[in-house]
């Protein structure tokens, strides 16, 4: 187990299964291929690091094609993934590319046929015992398919609606490869169809499994601390980069995964733009900074959002705000449950911040200019292999959530705010979010980012303003 783990924890994830991976990894390809019932072709990403781009390399890890890291655990480029219900040889074939000892020399080492050690090797840890050139997939592809009745393959690209409209993305790999497996079909004629799996994939990949949880948990817990560190030292910072350097190592130090995402870490006007990436401003200790951040644990990941304040200590213009965001976030998590549809928290989420900024902010004499129309972003999205897991058009916003999904909780308010409280004037740019991670079960849901402090009082106790009673 130690020789596999360190090994190939660069090429091969085992998902903390260890030796009963490729038993885990064998079982969702046989589903996948029950529920499909078709010759299947999969591919994983095409380039590694600065490959296609080679002024872009710093930086820039190899993060596979999420469906061929959930249905192998193998985290390399150029790779080929075939699934044949009806072969009498072998129903799975992955096709990888030659051994290449001079390349591994600058890289690593690397999964390669024309090795019979490496082949040994790969099929120990998928469970796939046909390995193959990945110069011969046309060909073979070719033949295994005339071979089939049905004339039907097979595929994964990223397809949704928008209103009444079908709309795809044909920007990335996967239509790439659809594009080149119409190219080369020996058969393009009325009985010929290309199949879209995405739907059946999704609805395979995306309820996380015991595995799943126990690494999600690693990761809030590694990403938790990160945070409580952050907070104790936050005095030693006056700018976004002295915080982001400081939580993305105490993160990276426990976590050889690399981050779930690049960490957002904006103060004052900058927390009200959502996806802030500059994160070099200087920030003045009447301000807000809201933290975007989060590590991953095998392929699951952490997604944590906190909004603290640079002084440690909030205003009352600030501790009356982040409470109605707070609140609104307890009212999703107490109504998310299997059955429940993403857009009903959408509903109890920004109805809930924008009834409470009338009924407190309001009145008690409070002003505001938004920085958007009714509801900033959607409260939830999808986790899982992918950090924003699910099809990318947000279809699955209107369908029941199931059980074993894992989903965000993420109410946020933006925008400029004046009040006189207590014989004081408060007028700031102001964003707030906060973000936690939940499990959907059938009778309601498990905060895997609970152990994470988001209370005002639990803040400004870690930030050294508040003792203890």
């Amino acid at each position: 187990m130690n020789k596999l783990k360190n090994t190939y924890s660069g090429i091969f994830r085992d998902g903390g299964a260890g030796r009963l991976a490729k038993k885990r990894y064998r079982l969702r390809r046989k589903i996948l291929l029950d529920k499909e019932n078709i010759l299947m072709a999969i591919t994983g990403v095409p380039y590694g690091p600065g490959q296609e781009t080679v002024w872009a390399y710093a930086h820039c890890p190899t993060y596979q094609e999420p469906a061929i890291m959930y249905l192998t655990g193998i985290n390399q480029s150029n790779v080929i993934l075939l699934l044949d219900p009806y072969s009498s040889e072998s129903d799975e074939i992955l096709f990888v590319s030659k051994k290449d000892l001079s390349k591994e020399f600058w890289d690593g080492i690397r999964f390669g046929v024309g090795d019979s050690k490496s082949i040994r090797e790969v099929q120990r840890v998928t469970g796939i015992k046909d390995i193959r050139d990945i110069d011969d997939f046309d060909e073979v592809l070719k033949g295994r398919f005339k071979k089939q009745r049905s004339k039907r393959l097979g595929t994964l690209w990223m397809e949704g609606t928008r209103g009444k409209k079908v709309v795809e993305i044909k920007t990335d790999h996967n239509w790439n490869f659809k594009k080149r497996l119409v190219r080369n079909l020996p058969s393009k004629g009325p009985s010929f169809s290309l199949r879209n799996i995405m739907k059946n994939h999704f609805e395979l990949r995306l309820p996380l499994d015991s595995y799943d949880v126990k690494n999600t948990l690693v990761a809030e817990k590694i990403t938790g601390k990160g945070f409580v560190e952050t907070l104790k030292n936050f005095n030693l910072f006056n700018s976004e980069y002295q915080v982001q350097g400081f939580l993305e190592g105490r993160m990276l130090e426990k976590s050889s995964y690399g981050l779930s995402f690049p960490s957002i870490i904006a103060s004052g006007h900058n927390a009200t733009v959502l996806h802030y990436m500059k994160n070099d401003d200087g920030f003045k200790k009447n301000e807000m900074v809201l933290m975007d951040f989060g590590v991953r644990w095998m392929t699951m990941h952490a997604d944590i959002s906190r909004t603290v304040p640079a002084s440690g200590k909030f205003n009352p213009m600030q501790k009356m705000l982040y409470e109605i965001v707070l609140k609104a976030q307890l009212a999703v998590q107490r109504k998310a449950r299997s059955g429940v549809a993403i857009d009903d928290l959408n509903d109890c989420c920004w109805s809930s911040i924008n009834r409470d900024l009338d009924m407190i902010f309001k009145s008690a004499g409070g002003k505001m200019k938004l920085r958007y129309k009714d509801r900033p972003h959607g409260v939830s999205h999808l986790m899982g292999e992918q950090e924003h897991d699910g099809d990318p058009f947000r279809n699955y916003l209107s369908e029941p959530m199931q059980e074993g999904w894992l989903i965000s909780n993420e109410p946020g308010l933006y925008g400029s705010f004046k009040i006189h409280l207590n014989g004081k004037s408060y007028d700031e740019e102001i964003g707030i979010r906060i973000e936690d991670n939940l499990l959907i079960t059938k009778t309601g849901c498990k905060n895997l980012s609970s152990s994470i402090p988001k209370a005002v009082r639990q803040i400004e106790k870690l930030m050294g303003t508040q003792r203890d009673e």
